[in-house]
């Protein structure tokens, strides 16, 4: 067997031996990713990729040389049954998501699964996320104001004119998607959605696709008022501000005045003293 011939025959081999692996993680063909239903999961889902990196056959099982799946036509849905002999794994790349814990792990090639598999990274992964979710739920969040919903909308819809606001993506903007395991993210939603539905009653927004919402040309004229007068606010605030230091100053300057005043007015010693000098009077001038 030459050198090609080994690597070839050792690639196969262990590639073999990952879907085994895979395999037996494999207990459902369905795979909740959300809810309570998600922390209890173990399972491996096993793809084999073409050589232009797209998904083609979804494994389900293993006997002896053959390989049983769904084949997919347009790597998106996998409904054709097919069997494939394992001399053709020469020309797939093994792609597995594992799902664990709630969490979701992707591995192309056969080392990043098998690290996967053979480690406790993923448990160590799900560990740290669950404090980092832990810490993340003690936290108080600072709700935004409609104004400011509103200038995010402008600000998105600038950049791409399509862009529509749901209230799941304004909290996954606002939050990150650890809000959707926060114990008051119900309260998040109402809040947000009864803020999108106010700027609809006031004509900012609009109804758009599939429940969005878009910008209407009103909400500039809304925003830009709104920004001119709290521009305004803050110019009239830096001159009431200037206005009570200068009139901090003046009073400063008027006290030193009149302490001066007082001095010489009550305290201070006179120039010229008159007094005596063996029973002669005599004039003491003070240098």
């Amino acid at each position: 067997m030459g050198t090609m011939g080994l690597a070839a025959w050792a690639r196969q081999w262990t590639m073999k031996r990952a879907i085994a692996l895979a395999l037996a993680k494999r207990t459902s063909s369905l795979v909740t990713t959300s809810g309570d239903g998600a922390k209890s999961n173990d399972i491996c889902m096993a793809y084999l990729l073409d050589r232009q990196g797209e998904a083609k056959f979804l494994l389900e099982q293993f006997e002896g040389s053959q390989l049983q799946g769904k084949w997919s036509n347009d790597g998106r849905y996998f409904t054709d049954d097919k069997t494939i002999p394992t001399f053709e794994l020469q020309d797939y790349q093994l792609y597995i998501q594992y799902y664990y814990r709630g969490s979701t792990f992707y591995s192309v090639g056969i080392p990043k699964f098998l690290l996967l598999r053979c480690s406790p990274w993923p448990w160590l992964s799900v560990k740290y996320d669950r404090f980092l979710q832990s810490r993340f739920n003690k936290r108080a969040l600072v709700r935004q104001a409609r104004i400011e919903v509103l200038d995010y909308v402008l600000a998105e819809t600038v950049k791409d004119r399509k862009f529509q606001i749901r209230t799941t993506s304004l909290l996954t903007h606002l939050y990150s998607n650890r809000w959707v395991h926060r114990p008051d993210k119900d309260e998040l939603m109402n809040y947000y959605t009864f803020i999108i539905e106010a700027l609809q009653e006031s004509g900012d927004l609009a109804a758009g696709e599939h429940g969005g919402y878009r910008p209407t040309p009103k909400a500039l004229n809304t925003a830009a008022a709104y920004f001119e007068d709290e521009r305004r606010h803050n110019d009239n605030k830096k001159i009431q501000t200037r206005i009570v230091l200068l009139t901090i100053a003046l009073t400063a300057v008027g006290i030193v005045q009149a302490g001066a005043a007082a001095y010489e007015q009550w305290l201070k010693p006179p120039e010229v003293f008159t007094g005596t000098l063996g029973g002669q009077p005599i004039d003491l001038i003070q240098k």
